[in-house]
């Protein structure tokens, strides 16, 4: 596989390393001389210095022959032009950006970037899983804009606890895919009434998150 990663940060500069180590063929296109020359030092005659959006220099870089656009800058519009670009003009099978903003990801899934990795997203997931008791974990950002998967854990004074999952009321934006007990996956129609400790995994939409934690573990 031929890859062109359009930035050398930390990012950029790990990527490119793992895909060498993979046995792929890279090319890293980056406008700092200092980072262009650390990628030079330590892995060799791959990189082009230049802008990532501007196609003489994507064409230098070999975009035409690439399988794969993989666009690591700091800036969001930057990492989005320069798949739109690769796919237009390049036809270049398959894009991947990652993004700081949120509020960005749906606009890169509707002009098509195959893969969308929100930094921000799983910094939040991390942190959350290291907040004691795990009260409310992000597990998954979906490919549709605006649906995730969340994992909340019922505490020993939630009013839910004794109840089945029809007997209270859900957020209509929610629903309950798997229920987690004793580190046993249980279906919802498996399980009789909540009890503290239940881990519950449900599909919510963006932004409801918090309407649905307060459902399972208000008193």
């Amino acid at each position: 596989m031929y890859a062109v990663i359009v930035g050398c940060s930390e990012v950029g500069y790990h990527v490119a390393k793992a895909l060498l180590a993979a046995g792929h063929e890279i090319t890293v296109i980056e406008k700092r001389h200092s980072r262009c020359q650390l990628v030079w030092d330590e892995l060799g005659t791959v990189t082009v210095q230049g802008d990532g959006t501007d196609e003489a220099t994507l064409q230098s870089a070999g975009l035409a022959r690439a399988d794969l656009l993989v666009a690591v800058t700091g800036r969001d519009e930057v990492n989005l032009v320069a798949c739109q670009v690769a796919k237009l003009r390049f036809d270049v099978p398959q894009t991947m950006a990652v993004i700081k903003d949120t509020k960005n990801e749906p606009l890169f899934h509707l002009l098509g970037v195959d893969l969308v990795v929100n930094s921000t997203h799983q910094v939040v997931t991390s942190l959350e899983e290291g907040v004691l008791g795990r009260p409310l974990v992000h597990l998954k950002n979906f490919r549709l804009p605006n649906l995730e998967l969340v994992s909340i854990t019922v505490p020993e004074d939630a009013g839910v606890v004794g109840k089945h999952w029809t007997e209270f009321d859900m957020p209509d934006s929610s629903q309950i895919t798997l229920i987690v007990r004793a580190d046993r996956p249980y279906l919802p129609s498996q399980v009789s009434a909540l009890e503290a400790g239940d881990e519950i995994v449900a599909v919510t939409l963006t932004g409801e998150e918090q309407t649905l934690y307060d459902t399972l573990t208000g008193v």
